[in-house]
């Protein structure tokens, strides 16, 4: 297995459908058991709900990057070098809307985002871009 694991988030205000978020969520990390929700307020009280999830078992790992795939993977492909940082983590975000009609769709500048953090697992002598593309040609 190539991933550590997988922590996804998303902030979403009183004004914002709630259940929907979650059950986005839910269908992206495969269990909706591995959400949290944390409800706040802000400095000038408006509610503001903080949806997390950390996806660690295999199984779900790969119905994970099963779903990205069907993105436009590709052109994340492309410039994927920028998106690792010197701690092999891969940092991607979704495009909120269209994660809840369970369609992925990596995010422009002006949407609402999921935003998903990759603990890439790396060994002394092993290139980081081609383990990764081999972990995502076997799912």
């Amino acid at each position: 297995m190539a991933i550590h694991h997988v922590n996804c988030r998303v902030s979403a205000s009183g004004l914002d459908n709630l259940s929907a978020i979650t059950d986005a969520m839910s269908w992206l990390c495969g269990d909706a058991e591995l959400l949290i929700v944390d409800r706040t307020t802000s400095y000038h009280g408006s509610e503001i709900n903080l949806i997390t999830a950390k996806v660690g078992k295999n199984r779900d790992i790969k119905a994970f990057f099963s779903k990205l795939k069907s993105g436009n993977y590709s052109d994340i492909r492309q410039n994927i070098t920028d998106r690792i940082d010197d701690s092999n983590t891969l940092h991607l975000r979704l495009c909120l809307d269209s994660l809840i009609a369970s369609n992925i769709k990596f995010a422009d500048n002006k949407d609402k985002t999921v935003k998903c953090n990759i603990k890439i697992k790396v060994y002394p002598g092993q290139d980081i871009i081609e383990n990764l593309d081999t972990f995502i040609a076997s799912c």
